[in-house]
């Protein structure tokens, strides 16, 4: 997989905070930092998608807003997921999209 060095500057507070979460999760700060950012990235780019849609289409009635989260909420979404099962999720997602290996590892 390639990789690009960066130097970061963080506040005090949330290096510990990452070093300490890092060591819970017993991956290196880099991994962890990694990952971190990857789901931000995924976060960010679904927000500007759901504001593309509403800007094409118009925001859902809140009738039909409280239906989509029922349903959500039904299915499961949004609820703490085992490691595995969020690996093994990440990676059949990567594969439908036709990501590279590289991106495909959790």
């Amino acid at each position: 997989m390639a990789v690009e060095k960066l130097s970061v500057s963080l506040p005090d507070i949330v290096a510990a905070r990452a070093r300490r979460a890092a060591e819970r999760a017993g991956v290196p700060l880099s991994t962890w930092l990694a990952e971190a950012a990857e789901v931000a990235a995924d976060l960010a780019e679904a927000q500007a998608a759901a504001q593309d849609y509403a800007a094409r289409f118009g925001e859902p009635d809140p009738g039909e807003l409280a239906q989509i989260r029922a349903q959500l909420a039904e299915a499961g979404v949004g609820l703490p997921e085992a490691v595995e099962d969020a690996a093994e999720r990440s990676a059949a997602l990567a594969r439908l999209l036709g990501l590279p290996n590289e991106r495909r590892v959790g």
